[in-house]
């Protein structure tokens, strides 16, 4: 079976599942408007900035230059899904990538209307940003079915380990 390697150091998989958490709290159990739904979305907005960091600073698969999505990585993915080889050794690829920097967008933007709805008097009972923060936070969630789809079609067509490498942190 081979040596298992090393795919998502400690720091990622802790983003990750914080992240998850964050969200999943925020969208499903919190009361909009509560000082703890903003505090969690504070903390998520501090970890976005935390994994940016992270990309230029962290270990090769988490850095930014690792899954930047630019036209010949998408081509090259989508050939190794098509033929059912990717490589046991890779991280995230160029598509997942462009979902990446699109939830990196969506959270800081969601961050920001929110404190526009609840620090600042200008917006403060703004029904425009309210819609704002209320579409963005639905295409977050429309995101996250999608990220979850995309990992369990990827893993079982292109016959690779995808959920186990982000709690251990190794794949077989």
């Amino acid at each position: 079976m081979g040596k298992p390697v090393v795919i998502w150091d400690k720091f990622i998989r802790i983003y990750h599942w914080l992240i998850v958490i964050g969200f999943t709290l925020n969208y499903f159990v919190l009361e909009p408007g509560e000082t703890i739904h903003q505090w969690v979305g504070y903390c998520v907005c501090v970890l976005v900035f935390a994994r940016a960091v992270w990309s230029f600073v962290g270990p090769q698969r988490a850095r930014l230059n690792d899954f930047f999505p630019t036209p010949s990585r998408i081509s090259k993915h989508l050939r190794e899904l098509k033929s059912r080889k990717i490589p046991k050794e890779s991280g995230h690829n160029a598509v997942g990538g462009l979902l990446i920097l699109l939830f990196w967008l969506l959270f800081l933007a969601q961050g920001v209307t929110g404190f526009l709805l609840e620090e600042t008097d200008t917006f403060f009972g703004s029904t425009l940003v309210e819609n704002i923060h209320e579409y963005i936070a639905h295409c977050l969630f429309g995101g996250a079915i999608i990220h979850i789809l995309a990992v369990f079609f990827t893993g079982w067509w292109g016959r690779i380990e995808l959920i186990k490498p982000m709690i251990t942190g190794r794949r077989n």
